[in-house]
């Protein structure tokens, strides 16, 4: 796959045109993605039972950025060559988003967030979602689906957003993440549980290294989790 990329201001320009013109300016080379990411959306939102008109109610949203991201992910990986390096270009989710599924994107959250379109690398739809299956990781689709089920769109913020100076940590936070699908869900939603570990960690790992304390990453999120207690 030869992966284009975006500036901002070309991604600025390309955003305008289509929310003016409602016109998608897929290349030709890029027609199959655009084709297999459409139908990704499509049998996520019949998983869910859910319409388009639907997306914005209750925990729909959640759901289906459960069941598309992590169809997007593996699809991405498997078939297109996506890896880390790749997912690290914000101009390649600038692309995807604003030229080859920019129409997407608004059935998710309306015409008016270019946030999610192109603006802020950390809020770019596409991109989210990809990062929040690869941070979560359990080994399979099934065994991250069980993982991350419950959840809500404000693990996915807390997940993506924190980014450490040197990167993220993707085995912690996959140890994170498992570890937060098996506390009752009835505690996380009570106590913003997620959200406090997280801070925590983010404080924490300023002065040890998690992989170095007793138990290694799972020892030391075990010892976050406990704090709460």
């Amino acid at each position: 796959m030869d992966w284009k990329e975006l500036s901002r201001d070309e991604s600025h320009q390309m955003y305008d045109y289509y929310c003016d013109s409602d016109e998608i300016n897929c290349p030709d080379q890029y027609i199959p993605l655009r084709e297999d990411i459409l139908l990704l959306f499509s049998n996520a939102l019949n998983r869910i039972g859910i319409t388009e008109e639907q997306i914005s109610q209750k925990n729909n949203s959640y759901q289906l950025d459960l069941f598309f991201g992590i169809k997007l992910y593996t699809t991405l990986n498997q078939k297109y060559g996506m890896d880390v390096r790749l997912a690290s270009s914000e101009g390649v989710w600038r692309f995807l988003s604003v030229c080859v599924v920019p129409d997407l994107v608004a059935k998710r959250y309306g015409k008016d967030h270019p946030d999610r379109f192109w603006k802020k690398s950390k809020r770019l739809w596409l991109r989210v979602l990809w990062w929040y299956i690869y941070l979560s990781w359990q080994g399979s689709e099934d065994a991250t689906i069980e993982t991350l089920k419950e959840n809500s769109t404000d693990e996915i913020l807390q997940l993506v957003d924190r980014c450490g100076r040197g990167g993220y940590r993707v085995d912690l936070y996959r140890e994170l993440m498992r570890k937060n699908g098996l506390v009752e869900i009835a505690e996380r939603r009570k106590n913003q549980l997620f959200r406090k570990m997280m801070v925590l960690n983010t404080a924490r790992v300023q002065v040890l290294e998690p992989e170095l304390t007793t138990g290694g990453n799972r020892g030391y999120v075990e010892t976050l989790y406990n704090y709460f207690q």
